[in-house]
């Protein structure tokens, strides 16, 4: 958090700052094998996400501090309401992950989606310049959703090897890299966090029966 702060700070940008705590809480799962899968330890993983929940729920529905250093590193308008959205959802997907899909490919594609969703963000500001915009979600690019496939991909592929885990192969990791972009730019503003989650859940069962 203070590291986000602290880039918010000296480079002015909000978003640059929100995508670095966003792509730290995303690699708690590198810690996974320190945890004894065997032993009812493991449920411990979630500790740090459950603990940032309820950070979030204090300083952005009972603090409301604009001033608050979470508040500057974590939302676009120094509004503590925001807290409430896309990083609560982000550290609650954390929790169901660490405690639903451990060590599974599951979580490893949930996580590495929002990673594809904050290389999204970063890419389209930095190199976005064919926008488009669907019904309901917010103004997207097509640099940004390549970003996006990219981002889920390698996220995917390098979760995989550092967790232990059986790396599919490049057919799927297109797939769930498409679908992670499929969503991102079609997602309900604040809920895309939640919406990548379900949607990769959903295509972990289903994309084996699709894709051989």
């Amino acid at each position: 958090m203070e590291a986000g702060s602290y880039i918010r700070l000296k480079y002015g940008t909000p978003e640059l700052s929100r995508k670095f705590v966003h792509f730290c809480a995303c690699s708690i799962v590198l810690f996974w094998p320190l945890f004894d899968a065997s032993h009812w330890g493991w449920r411990l993983n979630v500790t740090v996400p459950v603990v940032m929940s309820l950070r979030l729920l204090y300083k952005g529905a009972i603090l409301k501090d604009p001033e608050d250093e979470d508040v500057r590193a974590m939302s676009r308008t120094s509004s503590p309401s925001e807290l409430l959205y896309g990083p609560l959802q982000m550290t609650l997907v954390m929790c169901y992950v660490g405690l639903n899909k451990f060590m599974t490919l599951t979580g490893v594609a949930i996580m590495a989606s929002l990673i594809g969703d904050g290389v999204a963000a970063i890419t389209g500001i930095q190199y976005g310049r064919h926008r488009y915009k669907v019904p309901l979600g917010g103004q997207k690019s097509m640099e940004g959703s390549i970003g996006c496939v990219l981002g889920t991909m390698g996220g995917i592929w390098f979760f995989s090897h550092m967790c232990g885990i059986e790396v599919v192969g490049w057919m799927m990791l297109s797939a769930y890299g498409c679908v992670a972009a499929l969503v991102e730019a079609t997602a309900l503003n604040n809920w895309d966090n939640v919406l990548l989650a379900v949607a990769m859940e959903m295509s972990s069962r289903h994309l084996p029966n699709i894709i051989r």
